[in-house]
Order: C-alpha cells, then structure tokens, then sequence
C-alpha cells in the first residue's frame, strides 16, 4: 500500500474561506448542511479556531465573528493561545473574512471540498483502507477526477467497496446474493449441454441417484421412518459411501473401486463412537455387524479383510462429533470448523429430533415457549440455511409421528410436525420396511418375467418430495442387509403398486448384484406408505 502522509492531504484553501464564511454568518457553523466536526481538521491549529467557532455560535444572537471574539473564547487556554499566536491567527482570520465577503454564497462548496478530504484521510487512518483507487497524488489523472468529486460521491465509492467486500463473502458463505438474469447464462447452457457439475456423488441406490442426481451440494434430503427403520444407520451409510473408496465384493472375491473419497463430517446425536465405528467396518468389509460384534465363525479370509478394511478406514477423512444436547449455532459452527480445516463436501446429522438446548435456545429468541412440532420446523428450516451458507450437501432424518401407528386413516394433523419438518427440504423421502401387504401387492411384478425374482425387496422409499425434479410420487423398492447398509435396487413403481419401465438407474462408479441373503426388516408397523406419503407431499 502507498504510504500517503494524509496529515498533509487537505485543502487548506477551502478551509480558510469556509473559516471565512462562518464569521460572516455564525449560522453556517450550526446549520447541518455545513456544519463540519473534529475529524475535518487534521491540523490542531485548524481544529482549534473550529472549536472556537463554535463555542461563539452556541451563544446565540451573534451575527458575526471578529479575530477579537476568538482570542477571548481560547485566552484562559496557555496551548490555544499560544497556536493562535505562532500562527498569525489574528490576521488569518482577518484575511479569511476579507477573502470570503462576497463569496458566502459558495460555503456549500468549501464545505464539500473540506469534507471530501477528511472522508478519505479518515478512511485510510481509522479503517486502514487502501484509498489509491480513487486518490493518489502521484497519479495526475487520478487527481484531475477526484478534483471533480463531490463528497458524497467519495463517500459512495469507499461505501462501494465495503459493499463489494460483503457481496463476496455472502455469495460465498450465505443465502442471499443479487445478479443479473443473463449473467453466466451461456456458461450455463453449455454446462447442460456437456451435462457438467449436474450430478452430486452417488447414493448406493442407482434409482435415487437418478431422482435427486445424487448428493449434490446446496441440497438437503430427509429421510421420514418409523421406529427402528434404519434412520441414523441409513445417515451414516450414506456418509460412508461417500468417504470409503473402495468396498470388499464377496461375490468378486475382491475388492472393487466405490469412487474418490471425499471428507465428510457425521453429526451423531444417539450413535456413540463403538457403535459408529461398528456400523463403518460392516459396511466396508461386506460382513455382517452382528457377526463381527459375536465374532461368529469368522473365517480366516474374513479375519484378513475385516483387517485390511480397518486400515483403509484409518485412512478415511470420516469425521464424528457427538452431539446428544446441540442448537443450530452449534451445529453451524462445528460444520464451519470443518469445512474451513478439512474441506468436507458433506454433512449428516444423524437425526431430527429435540433436546434441552433448542428448547431454550429458541426460548432465547422468541421469549416464548413454541411447540415441539413449531421447534423441529425452525431447526429443520435452520439447517437448510447452513446447508447452502457453506455450499455442502447436508443429508438427515427424521422420525415419523406416533399417530402413524394407529391406523390408515392419515390427516393434516396427525401428520404436522413431521410434515413442517421436510418444508424447507429440497428431497423428502419416506423410508419404510416392506410389509406383507406390499409383497402381496407387488407378487404380479415379482412372479412376472425379468430378473426381479432373485430380489425380493425388504425396503421402499416414498418420493414424495423432489424440489425441481422430474420424478415425484414414485417408490423405490431395495434389498437392503440392515447389518452391512448395504443396498442394491429392485424396481420401481407408482403408488399404485404399477411398475414404471422408463426409469433407470445412475450407475456412475460400481455395482453390487447383491447384498447376501437377507428377509425382511422386522417392524412392529404396518401403515400403508402410500397414504403417508400422499399427506407429507400435500
């Protein structure tokens, strides 16, 4: 930065003729479209006659300043006295009233010219700016424009680059920004084109990719389930897929490439680290966690990828914070953290749910004690800011209201707290284990030709909500072994239980054919999923 002595920096002409017209018309100095304070005078001697000035103002009736009438106001004052003498005040003054007598008219400019100075003097020595992009007295040209500057327009300028400043870090950090329609418009119709940045990593299912173009960034899917439907297991599996590389194949006998591994931070409100860290080596090793946990009959070969699989895992950027108490500022700091110090691309927080601190945190905000359902939606509506503040993907879940379990007959009510929680979400997904009533349903598809004989489904996802895609009110059906979270597709149908065929899968890295042999998820309810999903979708 160009050192600039701004102490030096002022017009001193306009100063002794604004000095002039106020003790011709004392007013001037009160009247607040030319009254100037301290900070326009960087000189003490300057700053001493202003004070004086008005000092004599305030008196009242005074129709005019004398070089008299200042030297009694600073005479009791040794270090006033004594400026006013070393610097010819008496004739200054006497010179300035001279010189201004048929000039008041033009205070407005003297003032200004006065003013826009001590604005960037001030800006350079208070806020400690860089001001040569708009004053600087080895450029010229730079001085020829600045002479033609108002004050306001001085001001507008620094004003502009705090504006400036802003804009970036909220374009980079928030939700709100400001931008042209045609802006980067052709960028964006290539990006279409090449089919560029449209996907986000891939979920395990393919048909999930396709509906919600995976994991992307800015996005912020729920996953609605009833007790013991896999939700914070599902959170966590769906962080894994993303930081694990590669996945042993028990079919392949080897182990198979799941993509690049990206850093990844999982929010655990209820998993403590054991059980974490159980559910990850499952997953990654292909074997099951109740197994792994009783140590039954595991092979040698098991032995020796189940040790191969905790190396890799040493090696994940897979990153847990327990957080059974939290708020949403909470929340937000610790992703921050994460993002500025281990750039993760994603976040999941294990799942929706109230605790001590969001009572009172909300409590603090409001001074009113909301509902559960009106605090599960703020913090819902909460996390979605976050997730675009920090441009991540933020992936959760959410349990299904009690009322579900009673009986088939769903309305608005029943279904309100759950259904204020996925408002702000961009993907809402209904995770339900498959019923007998469903198999029952579904026999026309399961007995008719094709390969979907050999995958029998034990879990359904409910698309009900899909904010800006094309594939909405539709069920995935999956085989998934609730002791690895590992899933592989089995079809697709409306909510009339009718196939849909023009759907397929995303398949952008690997592919299980199978997941082991696994039956149904045990559950103690049996709703009908496409009448929740209806109500969650209204």
């Amino acid at each position: 930065m160009t050192f600039i002595n701004f102490s030096q920096q002022v017009d001193k002409k306009a100063i002794f003729l604004l000095f002039g017209c106020y003790c011709i018309n004392p007013r001037l100095i009160l009247d607040e479209k030319y009254a100037t304070n301290a900070n326009d005078y960087p000189e003490n001697f300057h700053r001493m006659i202003w004070g004086a000035l008005v000092n004599i103002a305030k008196k009242g009736n005074v129709e005019r300043i004398s070089p008299i009438d200042i030297e009694n106001e600073i005479a009791q004052f040794d270090t006033a006295m004594s400026l006013w003498k070393n610097n010819n005040g008496w004739e200054y003054i006497e010179e300035a009233i001279s010189m201004s007598k048929d000039k008041v008219l033009n205070v407005g400019k003297y003032y200004d010219d006065v003013r826009k100075y001590s604005i960037i003097r001030n800006a350079c020595e208070e806020l400690k700016i860089d001001v040569t992009f708009i004053y600087d007295e080895s450029d010229e040209k730079k001085l020829e424009t600045f002479n033609e500057l108002t004050s306001m327009d001085v001001l507008n300028a620094i004003n502009n680059k705090f504006m400036d400043f802003k804009a970036m870090w909220k374009n980079v950090f928030g939700d709100n920004y400001a931008f042209k329609a045609g802006d980067g418009i052709q960028n964006r119709l290539h990006e279409h084109k090449e089919q560029q940045n449209v996907y986000g990593y891939p979920f395990q299912s393919g048909y999930l990719t396709t509906v919600y173009r995976g994991m992307r960034p800015k996005k912020y899917i729920l996953r609605s389930s009833v007790s013991g439907g896999g939700k914070s297991r599902s959170s966590l599996a769906d962080g894994c897929n993303m930081v694990s590389d590669r996945i042993y194949d028990w079919n392949k006998k080897q182990w198979i490439s799941t993509g690049e591994s990206q850093p990844v931070l999982f929010i655990s409100t209820e998993l403590e680290k054991e059980e974490i860290q159980d559910i990850i080596l499952a997953h990654v090793s292909g074997i099951e966690q109740d197994r792994i946990e009783e140590w039954d009959d595991i092979t040698p070969e098991e032995e020796k990828i189940l040790e191969e699989s905790a190396k890799y895992i040493e090696g994940y950027e897979y990153f847990v914070e327990y957080m059974p108490d939290f708020t949403i500022d909470v929340i937000s700091e610790t992703i921050e953290k994460y993002i500025l110090n281990h750039n993760i691309t994603a976040c999941f927080f294990d799942y929706i749910n109230d605790s001590p601190s969001l009572y009172e945190y909300y409590y603090n905000k409001t001074h009113t004690r909301l509902r559960t359902d009106q605090i599960l939606f703020l913090f819902s509506a909460a996390l979605k800011s976050v997730c675009n503040k920090f441009g991540i993907y933020l992936g959760s879940a959410t349990q299904l209201n009690d009322n579900y379990k009673e009986d088939n007959n769903k309305d608005a009510g029943a279904l309100k707290g759950s259904k204020a929680i996925i408002e702000k979400a961009d993907g809402g997904i209904l995770a339900l284990p498959v019923t007998h009533k469903d198999l029952k349903r579904l026999k026309p598809i399961l007995e008719s030709a094709g390969n979907f004989g050999a995958l029998v489904p034990n879990m359904s996802y409910y698309i009900f909500k899909n904010r800006g895609g094309k594939w909405k009110t539709i069920i995935i059906w999956t085989k998934l072994n609730m002791g690895t979270m590992r899933e592989v597709d089995c079809f697709v149908t409306d909510y009339n239980y009718e196939l849909i065929t023009d759907i397929e899968k995303t398949i952008i890295d690997f592919q299980l054919d199978d997941v082991g042999d696994v039956g149904m998820i045990e559950s103690d309810v049996d709703v009908s999923g496409s009448d929740l999903a209806t109500e969650l979708s209204k």
